[in-house]
C-alpha cells in the first residue's frame, strides 16, 4: 500500500467581491506550531486586507503561532463538518493544513486554500433545494455511523460541510442564493429547527439584526433555512468570528475579564468597527436577549464580523440563538461583574463597557423583555408541540419576576 506524506503548507487566496482568486500568502506547519507570511504582491495591492487585523495585521514579517490562527480556523470544518468529511472521503486529513484544503472553498468567508501556488481546486456548485430530501437521507446515514453513504449523496453533502458547529447542516442553492439548511437530530429533546426559527423571529422583533430565514418542511421533517450573510449576489465577503479576533489561547488566565467575554468582543469592535457605538450597542442588545431566553450556547464562534472596507468591520447578523433549557444559569461568555452568571443584575452591571448608560440599559432590557415575555406565542406560531412550548417558555420566562422588580413594576 502506497504511503501518504501529509501536506504541510497551503497557499491562501482571496475571492473577495470580484470572485477572481488573488494570492494572499502562505501558511505552513512549523515545528509544533504554524507560520504565515503575506505575499508581496498582496501587500502591494491598494485593496489588500488583513486576514485578521488584530492578530495578523498587514506586514512583510513572518508570523508564528503555537496554534492555527482563528482567521484561518474559521474556514475549517468543525464537529459536524469533520464527521461528514471523515464519512465521505477515503483519504482523511492528517493535520490542520489538510483540513483547510478539504474545505474546498465552501467554508465561511472569502478565503480559499490550495496546495499549489498557481492552481486552485475547482469550486463546485452547491446542491439545490430540490436535493434536500436526499441530503436528509445522507445526514441520517452519517449520524447513524453508516460508512456506506452513496457516492452521489456524499458529493452533495460535502459542499458547505465546513460551516461551523456540531449540529447537522448543509448548504443549498435556494432562490438564487446560498442558504444553510439546519436540520434536526435524532436525539433532540424538542424540534430544534422550529425552536430556532421562533427564537430568530423574537430576536428580529426585539431589534436585533438577523439573517433572512425560513421554516420549511421536507419529507415531513422541519428544516430551518438561513440565508448566508457572507454571500451577496454570488460574491463572497470576508468574515471573522469573535474567536478569531480574540484568539483566546494567547490570553493569560489572569487577564482582566478573561478571554471568553462579551466585554472582549466589545473591545475588538472599538478597534475595528467603522461604527463602534452602534455595534457595541447591538452586541449588548443580543447579550441581554441571550440571557432572557436562556441561550447559554453564546460562545465566541457564535459571534462574528463582516469586513466593510479593507480596514473596517461591522458586527454580523445574530445567529444560532435559541433556549437551552437543560443548561440554564451560566452563559458561555462572561457578561458582567459576576462572570458568566445568567442574571439580570449581572447583565446590567457592565453596560458602560458597551457604551450603554445604565438608564439606557434598563430601557433596552424593557424593550427586549416586552418581546420575550410573549415567547409562548412565538413557539406556538412555529407549530411546536404543546409540551415543547411549555419547556421552552419556562426557560424564557424564568427571569420575568426579576425583570419586573428591577423595572419597578412590583
Amino acid at each position: 500500500m502506497a504511503s501518504w506524506t501529509p501536506i504541510g503548507s497551503a497557499f491562501v487566496f482571496s475571492v473577495h467581491q470580484s470572485g477572481d482568486p488573488l494570492p494572499v500568502g502562505q501558511i505552513a506547519i512549523q515545528g509544533n506550531g504554524f507560520a504565515f507570511r503575506y505575499a508581496n504582491s498582496w501587500l502591494e495591492r491598494s485593496t489588500a486586507f488583513a486576514v485578521d487585523p488584530v492578530n495578523l495585521p498587514l506586514s512583510d514579517q513572518q508570523y508564528s503561532s503555537p496554534k492555527l490562527w482563528g482567521g484561518f480556523e474559521d474556514g475549517t470544518p468543525d464537529n459536524w463538518g469533520r464527521r461528514v468529511l471523515l464519512a465521505t472521503r477515503s483519504q482523511h486529513p492528517q493535520n490542520e493544513i489538510e483540513w483547510l484544503l478539504a474545505a474546498r472553498g465552501a467554508g465561511v468567508g472569502c478565503l480559499l486554500y490550495s496546495a499549489s501556488r498557481s492552481k486552485l481546486p475547482s469550486l463546485h456548485l452547491p446542491p439545490t433545494f430540490e436535493d434536500l430530501e436526499q441530503l436528509l437521507l445522507a445526514t441520517d446515514q452519517i449520524q447513524q455511523g453508516d460508512s456506506e453513504t452513496a457516492p452521489e449523496l456524499a458529493k452533495l453533502l460535502q459542499y458547505g460541510s465546513s460551516m461551523g458547529g456540531a449540529r447537522p447542516k448543509v448548504t443549498v442553492s435556494y432562490q438564487g442564493a446560498e442558504w444553510i439548511a439546519k436540520l434536526a437530530r435524532s436525539d433532540d429533546l424538542f424540534n430544534q429547527p422550529r425552536a430556532e426559527y421562533a427564537s430568530l423571529r423574537m430576536a428580529h422583533d426585539a431589534g436585533i439584526p438577523t439573517p433572512v430565514h425560513e421554516l420549511v418542511e421536507v419529507a415531513g421533517r422541519s428544516v430551518l433555512l438561513v440565508k448566508r450573510f457572507d454571500r451577496h449576489d454570488g460574491l463572497r465577503e470576508h468574515y471573522l468570528s469573535a474567536y478569531a479576533t480574540i484568539h483566546p489561547f494567547r490570553m493569560r488566565v489572569g487577564d482582566s475579564d478573561g478571554p471568553m467575554s462579551y466585554l472582549r468582543i466589545a473591545d475588538v469592535l472599538k478597534k475595528v468597527s467603522d461604527n463602534a457605538t452602534a455595534d457595541m450597542h447591538d452586541l449588548y442588545r443580543r447579550m441581554v436577549f441571550n440571557v432572557l431566553i436562556g441561550n447559554s450556547d453564546d460562545h465566541l464562534r457564535n459571534h462574528g464580523m463582516l469586513m466593510n472596507s479593507p480596514t473596517t468591520y461591522r458586527l454580523s447578523p445574530a445567529f444560532d440563538m435559541l433556549p437551552h433549557p437543560g443548561e440554564l444559569g451560566l452563559q458561555a461568555l462572561i457578561i458582567g461583574k459576576d462572570g458568566r452568571t445568567s442574571s439580570i443584575e449581572n447583565v446590567l452591571s457592565a453596560c458602560e463597557r458597551f457604551g450603554v448608560h445604565p438608564e439606557q440599559a434598563r430601557k433596552i432590557l424593557a424593550e427586549i423583555h416586552e418581546v420575550t415575555k410573549h415567547s409562548a406565542d412565538y413557539f406556538s406560531r412555529a407549530n411546536m408541540k404543546s409540551k415543547d412550548v411549555d419547556i421552552l417558555t419556562s426557560a424564557c420566562s424564568r427571569l420575568d419576576s426579576t425583570v419586573a422588580q428591577i423595572m419597578g413594576r412590583v
